[in-house]
């Protein structure tokens, strides 16, 4: 019987432990890791061809909405520094970068469900 393949991508709900983190600290900022678990269906998807290919488009979309989203942030923070503060500033590229990579993602596994 031959194994099923790992799917990669369902390691990143590992980043949701993190959140346990939020709970004992009361940092309400850490049980934003929660959003992770999501990645958990991964380990039940076969990665084949079309998989890796919708995966490489979300996560080009996600780096450049990252990219987009940090330039706005420091041209924000450049012209009202009391607004945004220079974590908030940082953070948002890894914010934006996942976001936008998750929702592609969702809506490329929607097109191809329907096709």
């Amino acid at each position: 019987m031959r194994n099923k393949p790992i799917n990669k991508l369902g390691f990143v709900s590992l980043l949701a432990l993190l959140g346990i983190g939020g709970i004992i600290t009361e940092s309400k900022g850490m049980l934003s890791f929660f959003y992770y678990i999501v990645y958990i269906r991964y380990f039940f998807v076969v990665p084949d061809e079309l998989f890796l290919k919708n995966v490489s488009k979300a996560a080009s979309i996600g780096f450049f909405g990252g990219i987009f989203a940090t330039g706005i942030a420091v041209a924000i923070h450049m012209i009202i520094p009391q607004f945004l503060s220079s974590n908030l500033v940082l953070g948002s590229c890894f914010i934006a970068g996942t976001v936008c990579f998750t929702v592609m993602l969702l809506i490329l596994e929607i097109r191809e469900q329907v096709d």
